[in-house]
């Protein structure tokens, strides 16, 4: 799940890539510029990050609900092959997520991406801060906020 917390107004959202594996909405990936594909990092990271999301169009049987809950798999699973959205960071911003690995984070902790897409407690200095949880009606998300300076764990 994603959540814009804090946005920047009228900014570009890349629409013109599709998942190179199956990943969930909230998830960092990094462009493949070769093949127009959303991929999941090679190694550890804190640069050339996005969010991915993708449009809520519902299907099969869910065509004819008239109210789907934002959790609903058809809005947070990306199968592979499917059209993405990727969303970049913009200093100031913040964002909650589910894509997070929550273990030993304290608020003010520097972030990095892992190989699963995953925010986890950054090994170097990083841009993006853990900014606490997000109680999004009963769900649990974790914030990210983009920092102005990078930050370092202690």
């Amino acid at each position: 799940m994603l959540r814009e917390l804090q946005t920047a107004k009228d900014k570009n959202i890349d629409a013109m890539y599709k998942a190179d594996v199956a990943m969930v909405t909230g998830m960092a990936v990094v462009k493949n510029m070769a093949d127009k594909t959303a991929d999941m990092p090679a190694a550890a990271t804190v640069d050339g990050i996005f969010l991915v999301n993708k449009e809520r169009i519902p299907t099969g049987i869910n065509t004819a609900r008239t109210d789907m809950s934002d959790y609903d798999d058809d809005f947070c699973n990306i199968k592979v092959g499917e059209p993405v959205k990727l969303i970049p960071m913009y200093v100031g911003e913040r964002y909650a997520t589910d894509a997070c690995v929550a273990t030993g984070l304290t608020v003010g902790d520097a972030l990095m991406v892992g190989v699963d897409g995953k925010f986890a407690k950054a090994t170097k200095a990083s841009t993006l801060i853990y900014g606490g949880t997000f109680n999004d009606a009963g769900h649990t998300l974790h914030i990210v906020e983009k920092a102005d300076h990078a930050v370092t764990n202690a």
